[in-house]
């Protein structure tokens, strides 16, 4: 009973605080929205689930538990496809502190979200990543973070929208064709493929999960590029070749630049430590080649490439960790790679407002001699036609305003993908004679004072379908219904897909706040009682009672306990009504550690029944004597006793040795007395004995 009670008190002080401190992205609608996509990662431990609630949104396919606290995020796709990586207490380079995390990717909108992605960490790698593709541009998506068991601690956030390239190949011949320099995520390293001898006589020894990638440079120049691995602690190892008889024969190749630096098996995490996280190329780096291990000096990137106009080059990533997770690749340098370049434009570029006027997409792409093209066209919400094929061009309706992406993607016969996205606002084309409407259809107040359980639903009619609604003009849901609100005025807006906009004033009020007041302070001596009582408002309220701590109370579910406290104790008093509503309050007993002790300076044991015993007294501040000893005035012990009680006359010392009485005379006592708070008090002094 008593380890329930300090479990639930202790949970419920917290919750005190949680009102205070959760976090501000706790909920779907206060999703923090993540602007910069590309290649980014957070400082570490920026995030946290410290403290969040569980969301009213349905449970994420890959989640174990419907009991976890999670966060949100919300962006706009820039890009086809996303690379998530959450990042908690990695050993050896933690993003944070939070175990066993796990992340879900939604489209839609708060009201309305569909789960297109889950990963949940269940090894302990503490870390969660995940890719996905067929994004829409333009089209807003939300990120849901959490942890397995409850977990609850601060994490690292790194994202990568980027546009698709094929499937990474683990042999040569089936390598992926780079048409250019865009940065991209691999999500996952797995096995060494058919051909498993690619790299004998390099750097790096033996394939173990590897991906082959092939360019031809177009502009000469420098290349660089950063490989960063998803999990901050892999050893990724690549190798650089020229493909001597160009990029469809990978049979005569010159190697040009290795990295295997890394795990040094065997040695201490410090020996190799600067040797993980991001390798690659780097401008004026003093090294082509790192070998194995990390030696003196190594830094795990090796120099940047001179590419030369026409030549063809290859590049191996190798996980030598194994642990089947991807990574990042990001270009730099003056370089560039032969294949097409889109673009396109579109008419007018301005003021286009739905349903009334078409917009037409032209092509301008280049594509070089040698090449052969295919088109594919993605248009966005609203767009009537939404997709398209060939080189256009291609008049488009839009039946929604707003801003829309626009993805031209080219595919080649030689197996690169190049895209170009763009952005265009369709101006509003609201008929008022549609007359939107919004209504209030049900209302639910908080239950508890301060607490976030209030809810309330609109809905619109009139205007054109489909309908949006939003608290702050920002953020917007397809549904009316508003949970885990707190008391207070709110403005609901609500627009149709034609830009018609209508407004609603919602009040949640609170109600009366259940307080529970300890008491005043008090001050008591060492060993005494003090009366605690625990007042409700509003009176008559029916609650159950929890004090804490309990081991010094002689109730904990009453109102007034009577409290003994060891030394100055603050006590915790929680209340909750049959709504489950709660309040907590406290109050100090400060302790005056005064110990009172009484030794008599003489006794007389002659069996008169009157001070035969040399005895010590004390008030309820002590507890025992721990040890009593008398000597003689040659300092031989003549009588010694261990935790015996204070205040009885008929215990101590008789006056007797080896069972004869002692004469009188003056001897010497030792006494060390234990009191209530834990203090050991030393007394010293005389005893007279008189017969």
């Amino acid at each position: 009973m008593r380890i329930r009670f300090t479990f639930s008190l202790l949970i419920s002080l917290l919750a005190l605080s949680t009102l205070l401190a959760q976090p501000i992205n706790d909920k779907c609608l206060d999703a923090i929205e993540l602007n910069d996509l590309d290649n980014w990662c957070s400082p570490v431990g920026e995030f946290t689930t410290q403290d969040a609630t569980l969301s009213p949104e349905p449970i994420p396919s890959c989640f174990p538990i419907e009991d976890f606290k999670d966060v949100w995020f919300r962006f706009t796709a820039q890009a086809t496809d996303l690379n998530v990586t959450v990042i908690g207490d990695v050993i050896n380079a933690p993003g944070g502190t939070l175990t066993f995390p796990e992340v879900a990717i939604y489209s839609g909108d708060c009201g309305a979200l569909t789960e297109i992605q889950c990963f949940s960490d269940a090894f302990g790698n503490n870390v969660a990543g995940t890719l996905v593709s067929g994004l829409l541009p333009g089209s807003n998506y939300y990120l849901r973070v959490a942890a397995r068991d409850e977990d609850e601690g601060t994490f690292q956030l790194c994202v990568n929208n980027y546009n698709l390239i094929p499937d990474p190949e683990s042999d040569c011949p089936d390598g992926v064709v780079l048409c250019d320099k865009s940065s991209f995520n691999v999500s996952q390293l797995e096995g060494a493929g058919q051909l498993t001898n690619e790299v004998d006589g390099t750097c790096i020894g033996q394939e173990f999960s590897s991906v082959w990638y092939k360019w031809t440079c177009d502009d000469p120049g420098s290349l660089t590029f950063t490989l960063t691995p998803d999990n901050p602690t892999d050893d990724l190892d690549f190798a650089v070749f020229e493909m001597n008889n160009g990029i469809d024969d990978c049979s005569d190749l010159t190697l040009l630049r290795c990295m295997a630096s890394g795990e040094n098996v065997g040695a201490p995490f410090p020996d190799w430590e600067p040797c993980t996280g991001e390798t690659g190329l780097a401008l004026g780096d003093p090294d082509v080649e790192e070998i194995a291990g990390c030696q003196n000096g190594d830094n795990n990137f090796v120099d940047a490439l001179d590419m030369v106009s026409g030549k063809t080059y290859l590049l191996v990533v190798n996980n030598f960790s194994n642990t089947g997770f991807g990574f990042s690749i990001e270009f730099g340098g003056t370089g560039t790679f032969l294949g097409p370049s889109p673009d396109f434009t579109f008419d007018p570029p301005t003021g286009t407002e739905c349903d009334n006027d078409v917009i037409t997409f032209t092509n301008n792409s280049i594509i070089p001699p040698g090449f052969t093209a295919s088109y594919e066209w993605s248009f966005g919400e609203g767009a009537s036609p939404q997709t398209a094929t060939g080189p256009g061009p291609h008049d488009v309706v839009y039946n929604s305003f707003g801003d829309k992406g626009v993805l031209l993607q080219i595919v080649t016969e030689e197996g690169c993908i190049v895209n170009d996205v763009q952005e265009l606002f369709i101006e509003e084309c609201c008929d008022p004679d549609t007359e939107l409407m919004i209504n209030l259809e049900d209302l639910i107040n908080p239950i508890c004072f301060g607490d976030p359980t209030g809810f309330f639903e609109v809905a619109a009619s009139g205007g054109t379908p489909t309908y949006l609604f939003s608290v702050d003009n920002n953020v917007y849901q397809s549904s009316g219904v508003f949970n885990q609100q707190s008391a207070g005025l709110y403005t609901v807006y609500l627009q149709d897909i034609k830009g018609c906009r209508d407004s609603l004033e919602v009040e949640l009020v609170d109600p009366v706040p259940l307080l529970v007041d300890a008491g005043e302070d008090q001050t008591v001596q060492l060993g005494f009682d003090a009366d605690l009582l625990a007042t409700v408002t509003p009176i008559g309220s029916l609650v159950q009672y929890f004090w804490m701590p309990a081991n010094s109370l002689d109730c904990i579910d009453c109102p007034d306990p009577t409290a003994f406290p060891p030394g100055t104790t603050t006590y915790y008093i929680e209340v909750e009504d049959d709504l489950g509503c709660r309040a907590i309050d406290s109050v100090t007993i400060f302790v005056d550690p005064i110990r009172p002790i009484y030794i008599p300076n003489a006794f007389s044991p002659n069996n008169d029944g009157v001070n035969d015993f040399f005895s010590i007294f004390g008030n309820p501040a002590a507890v025992q004597i721990n040890e009593f000893r008398i000597f003689s005035r040659w300092g031989e012990l003549l009588y010694e006793a261990t935790n015996i009680p204070l205040n009885d006359p008929k215990l101590g010392w008789d006056g007797t040795f080896r069972g004869k009485p002692m004469n009188s005379g003056v001897f010497a006592y030792y006494a060390e007395i234990l009191f209530l708070d834990g203090v050991e008090g030393i007394y010293k002094g005389d005893i007279t004995l008189v017969r």
